[in-house]
């Protein structure tokens, strides 16, 4: 589990992620006109960092202003109801064009309907996508999601950069001056547009190394969001979409931080629309959690081998191509271990022979300290010894394109 994060553990509620595997895959079953412009890996409702509490809201407005990684001339909500624990009701929801900081553009401010419907209520375990909405937007832009809680309710979905209303319906408001910043859950777990063109994407899968925890609030500079500026400065691979669809603290064998990766890797991978290959970046938090200094040093190598080769796997069925990232260097974060460092290495060693899948994205050879290889470098350490800062994911980024779209390099255009 990240450093920087409880390490209190959630409980996967299975039936609930075995409808919205199957409600996704659906959605991706479809005559393909959707595209995942932006998408968020649902995780159960979670105590508040500050006061251990599940945050709960009431006759509030909650606003989420999330970058599109995809333009069209119309988009869809994807609201998620997945890990949540009760029925939960929605009173309404606005969206428009912003700046970063949720000061959104008028002209553009939309009302989102489901089946004609201002309101929605999904069930424990649903989720629902509203109806087309027309609204112009570009690869990039940042859209704020306003939504209306009358009644009191306990979302799930990822803990985001929320601006939260003191009373009342505040979606129409342009600028929220008195609002307050928090962390808190997200109901909107994605956003689609309808592309008239095919367009390839590629999904970065992972832990808080994924999601870009440590780096600048609100800045977008996780190695995926760099990763796909990257690609925009170069017209040949423009095509391609890039979708975090990280989770920080999560695990691959073992339920923490949402449902263990193995269990979510259907929804949150394979089922993305449009999706052509993968970046698999993960098992750090198996390591600490298992063989760190509160662990019980039972982890294997060979039991995280056996996982990615699953993973591996299930995504060769689908044709999808895999690609997978050595895990970065964590001495001196606080679950660190020598038994684990031995675990992280033996992993290491395997990816790089890259035997089974499409291909290697050495991270760890990209961000080490040549003269202490089990530490980050300096300049790329956040603080933690556990997490990039926003040199180190641009770093990750490059290594990243370096090894899919350089010269000669499998997903470079041909």
């Amino acid at each position: 589990m990240s450093a920087s994060m409880p390490r209190s553990r959630i409980r996967w509620l299975g039936g609930a992620v075995a409808l919205c595997v199957m409600t996704h895959a659906g959605a991706a079953a479809a005559p393909s006109r959707w595209l995942d412009a932006w998408y968020s890996a649902p995780v159960a409702p979670m105590p508040t960092w500050c006061c251990n509490e599940v945050r709960t809201f009431k006759d509030q407005t909650v606003r989420q202003v999330v970058r599109l990684e995809a333009g069209g001339d119309v988009i869809r909500l994807r609201l998620s109801n997945e890990l949540g624990a009760s029925r939960l009701s929605v009173s309404g929801i606005h969206i428009a064009l912003s700046s970063p900081s949720g000061v959104t553009e008028p002209p553009t401010d939309r009302v989102v309907t489901f089946a004609g419907a201002r309101s929605a209520t999904l069930a424990r375990g649903q989720v629902r996508f509203s109806d087309p909405i027309r609204l112009r937007v570009r690869r990039f832009d940042d859209l704020a999601i306003s939504v209306y809680f009358s009644a009191s309710v306990t979302p799930s979905g990822h803990r985001h950069r929320l601006l939260i209303s003191d009373a009342g319906d505040q979606m129409r408001q342009s600028d929220w001056r008195d609002a307050r910043l928090e962390e808190g859950p997200g109901i909107v777990s994605g956003v689609d547009v309808e592309s008239a063109v095919a367009q390839p994407v590629l999904v970065a899968f992972g832990d808080s190394i994924t999601e870009g925890v440590c780096s600048t609030p609100a800045a977008h500079r996780d190695y995926p969001e760099e990763l796909a500026r990257r690609l925009a400065r170069r017209p040949a691979t423009r095509p391609w979409v890039v979708i975090n669809s990280g989770i920080g603290g999560n695990q691959i064998l073992r339920d923490g931080v949402g449902p263990a990766a193995l269990a979510r890797f259907l929804r949150d991978a394979l089922a993305i629309p449009g999706v052509r290959a993968l970046i698999l970046l993960e098992g750090i938090n198996d390591i600490g959690n298992q063989d760190g200094p509160k662990g019980k040093g039972t982890l294997s190598a060979q039991a995280l081998i056996a996982a990615d080769r699953d993973l591996i796997r299930r995504a060769h069925a689908r044709g999808l191509k895999v690609y997978l990232g050595t895990l970065t260097p964590y001495e001196g974060a606080g679950y660190y271990s020598a038994a684990g460092e031995k675990v992280r290495e033996g992993l290491n060693a395997w990816i790089r022979r890259g035997r089974g899948f499409d291909g290697v994205i050495d991270f760890d050879a990209a961000l080490r300290d040549p003269a202490h290889p089990t530490r980050f470098l300096p300049a790329d350490d956040c603080g933690d010894h556990l997490h990039p800062n926003d040199a180190g994911y641009r770093m990750m980024a490059e290594t990243a394109y370096r090894g899919l779209f350089g010269r000669g390099a499998p997903l470079a255009p041909r």
